[in-house]
């Protein structure tokens, strides 16, 4: 009996806005850095709002971010925060290119977003289909549907690309 992650399971690729295409592949490593940014696979699922009323373009920003490490040639540059009481959370993971610094965030076009859906959707359930015994896993991947903007929707304000957090201890 064999259950286990397929670490080499692609769902394909997504193009970036400068016409790189990324393979995504949710390596342990992958998944690692999801469970620590949200908690647990589930909560991944959880974090992506489709009604609209939430957020949506962040936690995808994450989801597709972490298949991008490795092969896809992005490096996560983990952000935390410490509370009052000297507990730490990820507060963010910024994906950077390696060969020129690109920040992930900045080489994802919103116009493809049923896209990416797709493909991480596609990655993430190869990634954690049961092996050689015909069960499911424990996770459950749903279909994903991203609001349409509508005259009433707001975004976030943008940080400046300068924007650098204070070091804590520092």
């Amino acid at each position: 009996m064999t259950t286990g992650l397929d670490l080499l399971a692609e769902g394909g690729t997504v193009t970036l806005t400068d016409g790189t295409e990324v393979p995504l592949r949710y390596s342990f490593r992958a998944l690692a850095l999801l469970e620590a940014r949200f908690g647990s696979i589930q909560k991944v699922q959880d974090a992506i709002d489709s009604t609209g009323g939430g957020a949506a373009f962040g936690p995808l920003h994450q989801v597709i971010g972490a298949a991008c490490v490795g092969p896809g040639g992005f490096e996560p540059h983990i952000r935390e925060y410490q509370d009052a009481k000297g507990d730490r959370r990820i507060q963010d993971i910024v994906y950077r290119r390696r060969t020129d610094g690109a920040d992930l965030a900045d080489l994802l076009d919103p116009g493809r977003m049923n896209d990416y859906v797709a493909a991480f959707s596609s990655a993430l359930s190869k990634a954690l289909e049961s092996r050689g015994n015909d069960q499911a896993t424990a996770v459950a991947i749903t279909d994903v549907t991203l609001p349409t903007p509508g005259p009433s929707s707001t975004t976030s304000p943008s940080v400046p690309s300068t924007f650098l957090p204070t070091p804590s201890g520092a």
